[in-house]
């Protein structure tokens, strides 16, 4: 028996938001490219390089859009975001994590004759395995060495056991020492600014002592990468650093808004879900046709409905999501559409297969998540 496969028809050119299909993953094009322009500027006013993190749009489409708008390439996640980047015209990769599979190393090695894709290190079993695939493929990967600077996720020690592993790089054939990363994603939330301040120079200082010893034993450090979206203010302003991996900020989402204070820094909600109204059983209460199938969700994080005041997200089942509604709540409708700021944007973005690009509430393009399911 074959097993014939529909394809689901693409939001219409020119429709308006009220047209489409639900759920539907809204980027407001706009806002995107506000928030975009806005990172960039505040980043580079440091004298250092932006890298967007692409794991959470997973879009070729929007990497290159970054990229017009300030970005030297983008990070990804995993070895086969990267894959889809350089198919896609990317030309400098960022792979933020360690890659401890001989197979996958291979992969980025062939990536090497179309783009620069670096790996990171922590143990000179990632450097012993690369090199390996280098040499297999007659090529040098760049290798950063990844430090450990307060989160206690991965990482080499800063110090000499940094040292000693861009050493062990220097000096072994099939890689290649690029510099130094580290990740203070212990510090986003840490409010007032003064203390998050403190905190991502007392972080990054580890790094940036890091690249000064590693220099002093005539080792030339070209990258020292970190950053995020809730500690970039800080991060793209200490000395030493070459590069900013921010990229959430540019979809915006109640973590960077309430939780990492970028609502306070002017950024836009750009990402946002699409909902229908398709049952309404009580004066206060009606449903919606998104759920944690649709949109993400901590327990103590709902959605925000857009322009529904009174109106809370309760629960979100698989394909329903409940709204209560308060006294000051507006009598929705079945059929109404409702829309949906989610409480995390790389935990909603990876459901959907598209994003619907609207520009003044209209599609003005559809964006596959070309990166989407690349999970090795």
């Amino acid at each position: 028996m074959e097993i014939m496969l529909s394809t689901p028809a693409a939001p219409q050119l020119g429709a308006m938001r009220e047209q489409l299909d639900t759920p539907a993953l809204l980027l407001d094009l706009d806002r995107f490219e506000r928030n975009s322009a806005r990172l960039a500027s505040g980043i580079q006013r440091g004298g250092v390089a932006w890298r967007p993190h692409t794991k959470a749009h997973k879009s070729p489409f929007l990497a290159a859009r970054q990229i017009e708008l300030g970005a030297i390439g983008v990070t990804c996640a995993k070895v086969g975001e990267a894959e889809v980047m350089v198919e896609n015209g990317i030309r400098s990769v960022l792979v933020a994590n360690e890659v401890a599979s001989g197979p996958k190393l291979d992969r980025i090695a062939r990536l090497q004759d179309r783009a620069e894709v670096f790996a990171c290190a922590d143990d000179p079993y990632h450097v012993e395995l690369a090199a390996a695939a280098g040499l297999a493929a007659g090529v040098e990967i760049p290798l950063l060495v990844e430090i450990d600077v307060g989160m206690h996720r991965a990482g080499v020690a800063p110090g000499a056991p940094a040292r000693d592993l861009a050493r062990l790089i220097d000096r072994s054939r099939g890689v290649r020492f690029a510099g130094l990363m580290a990740y203070e994603g212990h510090v986003l939330t840490l409010w007032p600014a003064t203390v998050k301040e403190a905190a991502a120079r007392e972080a990054i200082g580890l790094l940036v002592d890091t690249r000064r010893l590693v220099e002093r034993d005539g080792i030339p450090v070209d990258i020292v990468s970190g950053g995020g979206s809730g500690s970039y203010t800080a991060t793209a302003q200490i000395a030493g650093m070459t590069e900013i991996q921010a990229g959430g900020a540019c979809l915006m989402d109640l973590f960077y808004a309430d939780e990492c204070h970028l609502a306070e820094e002017g950024y836009e909600f750009a990402l946002t879900v699409l909902a229908m109204v398709t049952s309404r059983p009580t004066s206060d209460r009606a449903i919606i046709d998104a759920g944690f199938k649709a949109l993400s969700a901590r327990d103590d994080v709902p959605p925000r409905p857009v322009g529904l005041p009174d109106v809370t997200v309760t629960t979100l089942s698989a394909e329903h999501g409940y709204l209560e509604l308060g006294p000051g709540a507006p009598d929705l409708q079945i059929g109404q559409r409702v829309e949906l700021i989610p409480d995390y944007s790389d935990t909603t973005t990876f459901r959907h297969d598209q994003f619907v690009g609207l520009r003044d509430g209209r599609v003005e393009r559809v964006i596959p998540l070309l990166a989407r399911g690349r999970l090795s």
